[in-house]
Order: C-alpha cells, then structure tokens, then sequence
C-alpha cells in the first residue's frame, strides 16, 4: 500500500479555523521543522528560535479566524510571521542579525575524508561570501535556494514585488559570483 496522504490544505485550513485541535497540531508538525529552521539560521541561537517559533505558531493561532485563502501555499503566511517576529526581536534588543554561516547543509558524513574536507572547505567560503551580503540579500538566497521557496512566497514574505525579488536574486548571485571568485582559496585551487 502507498504512503499515507497528507489531507489537502485547504480542508485542513478550514478545520483548523474552526479551532479543531486535530488540525491544529497537523499544521504545526507540518510547517515546524522548516519555520524553526527558518528563525534559527536568522537569530542563531537556540532557546531564541525556540521562543520565536512557539510565538509563530501562537500568533497563527490568534489570527488564523481572520485568515482568509487566497490561493498562496499556507506556509508563505507563517513565514511571513517568523519574518515580522525576526524583525521586531532585534528591533527590541538592538542586536544586528547573525550570518547565514554555519548552517549551510552539511557535507555527507559519507564518501572519502578528502572528498568530505574538500566540502568542508567548500561551504566555509560559501558561507564567508555570503556574510558579506545585505540581510535581505542571504534571507533571498536562504528562501530560495536552501528553503526552495517561489519567488511568488518569496515576495510575501519579504513584503517586495516579483520583480524586486528577480531583481536581488540577480544581484546577490552577481555579488557571490565575484565574491568567490575573489577568494584566495579558489584561486589557489585554480593554480
């Protein structure tokens, strides 16, 4: 027999705006891993993407009577949430959010010690040119390519147009382009 199917979200969304506990902890094991993942590369550190994580899963809870369907996947409005829960955290504690570094997916625990240090190498460049990207510019590229989030819920989160997100998208590759091309490392593998 195959796997067992997930109830379509728009049947969930309704019971789950009715209160209905059942749906409610459905949308939460849904959306958990990647909404905790999401504020935990932001804020990197645990207990605070803990914290921030209950709050977006309380405030959907608060607001989810008044959440209408609109024809975007449900997980771009409690992204949308982390994003302004994010936002106001360091508003509050005047802090600079922490580089997208170190949790960039690891290499394979697999495969020959210096095909796994090579990796490891590889991703430590990754991670210093994207430390010198704008915030918008890693949170862009965090959605986009480790999240694999549409530019469409891309957009919702981020409160900007199609075309700003095409637009920085395009700017930040350029900028990591250059960026790790720049690299002494990669220019010594070159050599």
């Amino acid at each position: 027999m195959g796997a067992l199917r997930k109830p379509p979200e728009v049947a969930l969304l309704k019971r789950a705006k009715a209160l209905e506990p059942g749906a409610l902890a459905e949308i939460y094991e849904r959306h958990i891993d990647s909404i905790y993942r999401y504020i935990y590369i932001r804020v990197r550190n645990q207990a605070d993407a803990e914290d921030l994580t209950g709050q977006v899963f309380l405030k959907m809870i608060d607001a989810l009577p008044g959440y209408r369907l609109q024809g975007v996947p449900f997980s771009t409005w409690l992204y949308r949430i982390a994003h302004n829960l994010v936002v106001d955290r360091y508003r509050r504690s005047a802090r600079t959010p922490l580089e997208l570094s170190e949790h960039l997916p690891d290499a394979s625990p697999l495969g020959a010690p210096e095909v796994r240090l090579q990796l490891g190498e590889d991703r430590r460049i990754l991670a210093a040119a994207l430390g010198h990207l704008t915030d918008d510019q890693r949170q862009l590229i965090l959605l986009r390519f480790v999240e694999n989030r549409e530019v469409e819920q891309i957009a919702r989160i981020m409160n900007r147009t199609h075309g700003a997100i095409h637009a920085m998208q395009h700017r930040a590759l350029v900028s990591l382009r250059r960026l790790l091309a720049d690299s002494p490392a990669v220019e010594a593998r070159r050599a």
